[in-house]
């Protein structure tokens, strides 16, 4: 890497967090895609009532600028179907 070119930082480990954690973390500059992993189709639109099944990139990996990030989510009630 460049000298004075400072690493990204290391993307955050959000499974088994709420939805609203991911957009309080990532903050508004980061492209990110929220599907629902329920089986129901279902929109998105209150953060506060999902939680992280999975993500894209995983944990630790570079969190480099303009990088799209995708987490699969189902409500907080709901459990995370098994992979």
């Amino acid at each position: 890497m460049a000298e004075g070119v400072a690493a990204p930082p290391p993307m955050q480990a959000f499974v088994g967090k709420g939805l609203i954690h991911v957009f309080n973390e990532l903050g508004m500059r980061t492209k990110l895609d929220v599907r629902d992993i329920g089986g129901g189709h279902r929109t998105v639109l209150w953060p506060f009532n999902w939680k992280v099944c999975a993500q894209s990139p995983a944990a630790g990996a570079p969190l480099a600028e303009h990088i799209r990030v995708s987490v699969s989510v189902v409500k907080k009630t709901e459990r995370c179907p098994k992979r």
